[in-house]
């Protein structure tokens, strides 16, 4: 029989198959879509039956697609759609899921839809009313085919076993760390005022991690003590209070006089010892709560960031409104205002800025002397003919040029400064360690400057007197000294030569003393060999580590140039006294960016969640780096 008498030869899906062979009555095929495997099908020389049969079994979907993709296919016959295509498209609805896995993906399982729903307003800060928004609703069921958005009582649900999970996971973390430091703050908005506290630490390959711990309601008035109570309780929850380095804060009177009064510092001021009988101060309650919390306090660590911006913001600026040139200064400064009014306020301003100067002009923040500083330096980075045509474009007065030459050497006089702040303001790479080498070089910049301006000298004289004054504490601080010496960084460099075999002895110590908390918690708790106890003869444990040692290892790491921080893997003993120190932060900015964080929670709008639940929301969003709560 002619091939041209054959039912496949009219086919309209025969281009999924490649002819073979007659066989009698039968012909026998090779199914393209079935490749790499080799499938041959038979089937009668009149009918296509067996054929259409193997095309809605195993390749419906496939079909689907090739007949979307490839619209030069040939066409089904103007008679209209064949059987085989309406039983395609009748099954293929059905089984699209089942027989085609490449479409997985595109399906979206209950339980996984409400993962992604639930980890989309954690991460982004979402409203939980958006759940109940219709927009989103039809958005998020049409997208996942028919599944439907959880509502607001199984989001809450889910956010209690997330955030007992990412609570589990971060004590266990910190369960197994020597040292840690804390920073605290109050954050006002709305009328409601919250507690927040962040932890930091140092890993053996000293990399800084860093987890919230809290950010409480508490009473809008609150006190020092409503502080303490909160220091406390924070650090007992989590089980760290023995762990606390140092607490970081600003220089608010509320953290001020609390640590003040309730400090365990070493260098606050004792009275003269008395006995008393401990029964009776439980039973007459004389020294009441505080008793307990002074306990657990730490000690204080003021923010040097803070600082030394309080320093350019307040004594600088006062030194300079009073000097010589306080009246170019203010009139110098109001103009440079008009400019960031003008760009503020206005959208075709700042346009015509752009053009003008090719580049963006911000507002300074309020209160923060860098953001005024780098802004002021913006502009006089500007040629005296672009400051011309600006203030022409914007209808503010023209700088003068004695109003430029000052602000051009303003500019330069204090780069350091600004220098240091934004050194000071870190969080990954900065260690506490790094605040006296800072400010014993930005004091000797200013002093090399001090010589060749004109009009700066008595502004910088000043500054340098604030800065010794309001960093007293830090410069007479062990902790602080002791973690600069063990910064690869600075050694004992930054050290006069009559100051440095005394923290060289110190450092001594302090090693000695780290490998014997070392060893003593490896053998707490476990069974001790009889070797072990005798002290005596080579290799003995009294002579591992011992001060001969100790002293070598720290003259070692004196000696050296390498600056890098890898270099303390060398020194194990060192290494273990600069995580012990430099675990500590010399800014409180972490505590800032987790309130950054709840301003986009809490909005006038609003989603009505309680206190307990914003806190949760908000530690999942910060912790969601280190824990697993969101996976």
């Amino acid at each position: 029989m002619e091939r041209s008498r054959l039912a496949f030869d009219h086919w309209m899906h025969k281009h999924y198959f490649t002819f073979r062979d007659t066989i009698g009555r039968n012909i026998t095929v090779q199914c393209n879509l079935c490749l790499p495997k080799i499938n041959i099908l038979s089937t009668a020389r009149d009918s296509t039956s067996n054929l259409k049969k193997h095309l809605e079994r195993k390749h419906s979907v496939a079909c689907r697609r090739r007949i979307r993709d490839a619209p030069n296919v040939e066409a089904p016959s103007s008679d209209g759609p064949s059987v085989l295509e309406n039983q395609m498209a009748e099954s293929s609805e059905a089984k699209e899921d089942m027989i085609d896995p490449t479409t997985i993906y595109h399906q979206t399982s209950q339980s996984r839809l409400n993962t992604l729903v639930f980890n989309f307003i954690v991460e982004d800060v979402q409203p939980i009313s958006i759940l109940e928004q219709p927009g989103f609703r039809k958005l998020i069921e049409a997208l996942s085919r028919g599944n439907k958005v959880m509502c607001r009582n199984t989001f809450i649900t889910r956010l209690e076993v997330a955030s007992n999970k990412m609570k589990g996971e971060l004590k266990a973390k910190l369960d197994k760390v020597q040292t840690l430091c804390t920073t605290a703050d109050v954050w006002s908005v709305q009328d409601r005022s919250y507690f927040g506290m962040t932890c930091h630490w140092l890993e053996d390959n000293l990399e800084r991690k860093s987890a919230a711990l809290a950010c409480t309601r508490i009473p809008i008035s609150y006190t020092c003590e409503t502080i303490i109570a909160k220091i406390q309780e924070t650090h007992s929850s989590y089980n760290i209070e023995s762990k606390v380095q140092a607490t970081v804060t600003d220089n608010g009177n509320n953290f001020v006089k609390a640590f003040k009064e309730f400090s365990s510092e070493d260098d606050q001021e004792v009275e003269q010892s008395r006995f008393e009988d401990l029964g009776s101060i439980l039973c007459d309650g004389e020294m009441g709560g505080d008793f307990f919390l002074s306990y657990f306090l730490p000690p204080h660590q003021r923010c040097a960031s803070q600082t030394l911006n309080s320093i350019a913001s307040k004594d600088l600026a006062d030194a300079v409104s009073k000097g010589q040139a306080g009246k170019l200064h203010s009139s110098a400064v109001e103009k440079c205002a008009a400019i960031w009014h003008k760009t503020q306020s206005s959208t075709e301003a700042a346009d015509a800025i752009e053009s003008i100067a090719k580049m963006h002009f911000t507002v300074p923040c309020l209160n923060q002397w860098s953001s005024e500083y780098y802004a002021i330096n913006k502009l006089m980075s500007l040629t005296d003919s672009q400051l011309n045509q600006l203030s022409e474009v914007l209808g503010v007065p023209h700088f003068t040029p004695d109003e430029t030459a000052y602000l051009t050497e303003y500019t330069d006089v204090f780069k350091p400064v600004a220098f240091a702040l934004e050194l000071l303001h870190g969080e990954e790479k900065c260690f506490l360690g790094i605040v006296i080498p800072t400010l014993l070089t930005l004091k000797r910049k200013l002093e090399e400057k001090a010589a060749n301006t004109r009009l700066f000298s008595k502004v910088i004289d000043s500054t340098v007197k604030a800065i010794d004054s309001r960093f007293k504490q830090v410069f007479e601080s062990s902790d602080a000294r002791l973690a600069t010496a063990t910064m690869p960084q600075f050694r004992l460099w930054w050290l006069p030569e009559d100051e440095r075999e005394s923290l060289r002895a110190q450092l001594i110590t302090e090693v000695l003393q780290v490998d014997q908390g070392t060893e003593e918690t490896e053998t707490n708790g476990g069974p001790v060999h009889e070797d072990e106890f005798f002290s005596y003869g080579p290799g003995s444990s009294s002579n591992k580590g011992g001060k001969r040692e100790v002293a070598e290892e720290v003259w070692l790491y004196l000696q050296g140039t390498n600056k890098d921080l890898k270099c303390l893997n060398e020194f194990p003993g060192v290494k273990k006294v600069f995580i012990k120190f430099n675990t500590t932060l010399p800014s409180s900015a972490p505590v800032q960016e987790l309130f950054s964080n709840g301003s986009n929670i809490v909005t006038p709008k609003g989603h009505h969640l309680s206190d307990e639940h914003f806190e949760r929301v908000l530690l999942l969003r910060y912790n969601s780096k280190i824990t697993t709560a969101l996976e």
